[in-house]
């Protein structure tokens, strides 16, 4: 399991919460999106980074108050592995409180066709 705690910025404009957790030697090679997330990963597959689209309107989603977006003070990134399922969760630190976004497990090992 690793936790990293992350770089973030919340535009107002876009409504898009951009968390980037990546190294200074780490770049991103590729991008998917599973619903408003869109991942960032690097060319090993390791998940370096995360934006949120319509941010105001996906928190209330998992129970977090949309107005706190303008609170943030800190981000950390979970990703855990096992049995070739992928596990993500985001937590949110804000003023006066904790908050989570758990995402569903993926599973890792490609279909066959």
């Amino acid at each position: 399991m690793q936790n990293k705690e992350c770089k973030f910025s919340y535009s107002d404009l876009d409504d898009s919460l951009i968390v980037s957790c990546k190294e200074e030697n780490e770049n991103v090679k590729e991008r998917f999106n599973f619903g408003n997330f869109v991942f960032n990963l690097t060319g090993k597959g390791k998940i370096v980074g995360v934006q949120i689209l319509d941010a105001s309107e996906v928190f209330p989603e998992y129970n977090i108050d949309p107005n706190l977006l303008n609170e943030l003070k800190n981000i950390n990134l979970i990703t855990a592995q096992k049995n070739g399922l992928l596990g993500i969760a985001l937590v949110f630190m804000f003023r006066n409180q904790e908050a989570k976004i758990s995402i569903p497990l993926m599973n890792l090992t490609p279909r066959a066709h």
